[in-house]
């Protein structure tokens, strides 16, 4: 009797841990059987931009060099983000898989899972990371675009990116990344797409195919604005933006008042017109050299004359304060305390309240 009665308090403990495994739904072990699995990086959604619920919809595509019955992801939070639980991954045949997935603000890595007949044969944490946050993009002259060797190039690169034309430069908009991931907590992308030699006018005229005069840029292939063109049928629909940042003003002093506020009216319509966003919102720097001037004082009453007349329009950096020779080196271009000023100041332009207020252009492709 003694031995049935120890048989049965050894059976027991075992038979509810069996059952408590199953409710828990406890993963099996993974089996090594040498299935990779890759993402197609250039289909993948993999930044986009916020909605002001702080919310954004990445999507993934990818494959297995296996057959599998079903996959599933969790994302895995490391900037600010939401941590989700498993999420299935759709089987498109062919060991492909895909999935849209909202996520909460922030920066993540996925973990994946691959199944054949309930046998877990892949279990990995991708390498590739996923972010939903802040996008803007860039206009202006060679303040904005960067000159050699003022360029911030020491700014986190995990979770700020900078986009930049072949052979670019990152000016200082990394730093203005690492100013607003530090304080709103989520990635930052910025397009810069400035273009040195550039004014307000030359921008305006090529965007909507009118001649001007210039030595760099040819009005009849429709440059400067070309360059930026590009950029907005090519990528913006598929991450979004929060809006657009312009540093037009230095070059603009042999302009007149007009001409400064009309060719920035064109190239504005013209953004929001591909983008379908006639709200789309421009954040205008105070951009000259800060002096009295006569011309100077010209370019600052058309920039105020552009956020008076035009809608959805903001004022941005003040990057006027910064002078020569303490910011500049040459009396026009930034030195590296100018590039540092620069990237706080428009840190301090973009207030908190916009990143709830300000409408975003969300991803469409």
């Amino acid at each position: 009797m003694n031995k049935f009665i120890h048989l049965f308090f050894i059976t027991i403990p075992c038979f509810i841990l069996l059952l408590a495994c199953e409710t828990q739904n406890i993963e099996p072990e993974p089996v090594d059987t040498g299935t990779k699995v890759t993402f197609d990086i250039a289909n993948c959604r993999k930044f986009v931009q916020r909605n002001n619920n702080n919310e954004g919809e990445i999507f993934i595509t990818g494959s297995t060099n296996a057959s599998f019955t079903s996959a599933k992801i969790k994302f895995k939070n490391f900037l600010g983000g939401q941590e989700t639980g498993w999420l299935p991954l759709t089987n498109d045949g062919g060991n492909k898989f895909s999935g849209s997935f909202v996520l909460k603000g922030g920066g993540y890595y996925p973990q994946v899972i691959i199944e054949n007949a309930n046998q877990v044969i892949e279990d990995t944490l991708m390498l590739w990371n996923f972010k939903v946050g802040e996008i803007f993009a860039v206009v202006g002259h060679s303040l904005a675009e960067g000159q050699d060797p003022y360029n911030i190039d020491n700014f986190d690169k995990q979770w700020c990116e900078v986009i930049t034309w072949e052979s670019g430069r990152n000016a200082f908009w990394g730093r203005l990344g690492d100013i607003l991931k530090t304080r709103l907590n989520v990635p930052i992308r910025i397009y810069n797409t400035g273009i040195g030699g550039s004014t307000s006018l030359q921008w305006g005229n090529s965007a909507v195919g009118l001649p001007f005069e210039s030595p760099i840029f040819d009005w009849k292939l429709r440059y400067p604005y070309q360059f930026f063109e590009n950029r907005i049928l090519a990528d913006f629909p598929k991450s979004g933006l929060r809006g657009v940042l312009v540093m037009h003003g230095e070059n603009d002093i042999n302009l007149t008042q007009d001409e400064i506020v009309e060719g920035t009216k064109l190239y504005m319509k013209k953004t929001r017109d591909l983008l379908n966003m006639p709200d789309l919102t421009f954040f205008v720097a105070k951009c000259n050299r800060g002096s009295d001037n006569e011309k100077e004082v010209k370019v600052r009453a058309a920039q105020k004359r552009i956020l008076n007349e035009i809608p959805y329009t903001i004022v941005g950096a003040d990057l006027e304060s910064l002078t020569e020779p303490t910011f500049r080196h040459d009396g026009t271009h930034f030195n590296f305390k100018g590039i540092e000023f620069a990237a706080n100041k428009w840190g301090e332009a973009l207030l908190d309240s916009y990143f709830t207020s300000v409408k975003p252009l969300l991803r469409t492709k």
